[in-house]
């Protein structure tokens, strides 16, 4: 099952998403409901297309978020944005032939650093 608060948050940093997840959802019943890695996996796809598109304004909402996010995490957490979606991330959007400058920019100092440190 998803964590609620990282589901509201990072739908609300990508509106787009909701939709599509919301109908991902659906297809589970009541006893068997996506995990947070089915979520982070949905995420992760939405913002490499996000980046791929050149959608930059939505891509910034996206990097504040979860700068935010990390920022004000426990360690346990921390570990699981980092482990579960930043570092997957960054690896997806540089196995996609995107280069880091297209995102450094967008990136708070938390985020940059764990980025830039990954895979």
């Amino acid at each position: 099952m998803t964590n609620t608060f990282l589901e509201s948050t990072l739908l609300a940093a990508c509106p787009g998403l909701r939709e599509s997840w919301d109908s991902h959802r659906r297809t589970f019943v009541a006893d068997n409901t996506p995990d947070d890695r089915a979520l982070f996996d949905a995420v992760r796809r939405y913002v490499v297309g996000l980046l791929a598109a050149g959608r930059v304004a939505e891509f910034s909402r996206f990097a504040r978020a979860l700068e935010r996010m990390i920022s004000e995490a426990d360690p346990i957490l921390y570990d699981v944005l980092r482990e579960g979606l930043l570092l997957p991330l960054a690896h997806d959007v540089r196995t996609g032939g995107l280069d880091d400058s297209r995102v450094a920019p967008y990136l708070g100092p938390r985020t940059a650093l764990a980025w830039l440190r990954g895979p």
